[in-house]
């Protein structure tokens, strides 16, 4: 008698536990108290089928602005991945920021966040820039009960850079954790779902009040469609919950390789939330990334990874 043909695998079913995680953070959502947020960079998870090389570098040219309040943002921000022991990865950014105002001061909008030291003219400028904020974070995988295998992400900013910059950097010390379940869709089409936490470690100097630096709670999914080393489609949804500040940012990424072990992306997030606290309403990029073949496992040629080798890749 001939065995019985096997049920079809259907990897989308792994999401399965994560989405549930995720829609309980959604429905004990923090009844809403008004207060201020940092702007944070997501964490650079790998991507499995794209420029997974545990040693990179990525240089971003960012423009951020918000015509409601005359608000803009020239950004210049570098990120270094780095390979950490035998399958994790560190990274270190760093940017540099060109912030202007406006007819807005930040203090006229947000008076809130306003020290009890702080001068009433601060930042005595409408147009500042320098040095934003270094943060250090480390990616890596683990097993979870239900979830399987996931990756999680730590970032923690550390306190350099200037507040006159708030709130696109500071001298506080943001600490995120977070994790990523990934599963394959339908060929080359990826779902990766994230939730985290972050925490306010306080701030480094005198300034700027507590309110300014808020913890809260961040869910979050992007589909990719890999098209090959160095070139996909990305859609990404966010949504963010930090003491009642609300944010549902919108995005949507393209990457095309440019040399063998290069690609440059284009970049593009709106903010939904009709919220007079969000740092921007629009975020433009055009980032280049450079990695290195030594330490980027690749799948067999013209082979797509399945999901758990995609798995094991972004989760080694």
């Amino acid at each position: 008698m001939s065995a019985a043909p096997a049920a079809p695998t259907r990897p989308w079913r792994a999401l399965l536990p994560a989405a549930a995680l995720l829609a309980a953070g959604l429905f004990f959502a923090a009844a809403p108290v008004r207060a201020q947020i940092l702007h944070l960079d997501p964490i650079p998870w790998s991507s499995p089928a794209d420029s997974t090389s545990r040693l990179a570098l990525e240089v971003a040219a960012d423009h951020f602005f918000d015509a409601r309040y005359d608000w803009s943002v020239n950004r210049l921000l570098l990120t270094v991945i780095l390979p950490g022991g035998d399958a994790g990865r560190f990274f270190v950014r760093m940017p540099h920021v060109t912030f202007d105002t406006g007819n807005v001061p930040v203090l006229q909008r947000w008076p809130g966040i306003r020290g009890e030291d702080m001068a009433a003219d601060w930042p005595g400028s409408g147009r500042v820039n320098g040095f934003g904020q270094l943060e250090a974070g480390t990616m890596g995988g683990l097993s979870l009960p239900l979830l399987g295998q996931v990756a999680y992400g730590a970032a923690l900013g550390l306190p350099v850079g200037s507040e006159d910059l708030y709130p696109f950097s500071s001298t506080s010390m943001p600490l995120r954790l977070e994790l990523r379940k990934s599963a394959r869709v339908a060929g080359p089409l990826h779902l990766h779902l994230v939730a985290g936490t972050r925490a306010s470690m306080g701030s480094g100097r005198a300034g700027l009040d507590e309110d300014a630096f808020t913890p809260g709670r961040h869910l979050g999914a992007e589909l990719d469609w890999y098209r090959g080393r160095g070139s996909r489609l990305a859609w990404t949804l966010d949504r963010g919950d930090f003491d009642g500040r609300t944010s549902l940012l919108a995005g949507m990424q393209v990457w095309f390789p440019w040399t063998a072990d290069g690609s440059v992306g284009l970049k593009a997030a709106r903010e939904l939330e009709e919220d007079e606290d969000r740092p921007a309403q629009w975020y433009v990029t055009l980032a280049w990334r450079f990695d290195s073949p030594a330490y980027r496992p690749s799948p067999a040629p013209g082979k797509m990874p399945s999901s758990d080798e995609a798995e094991a890749e972004e989760q080694p």
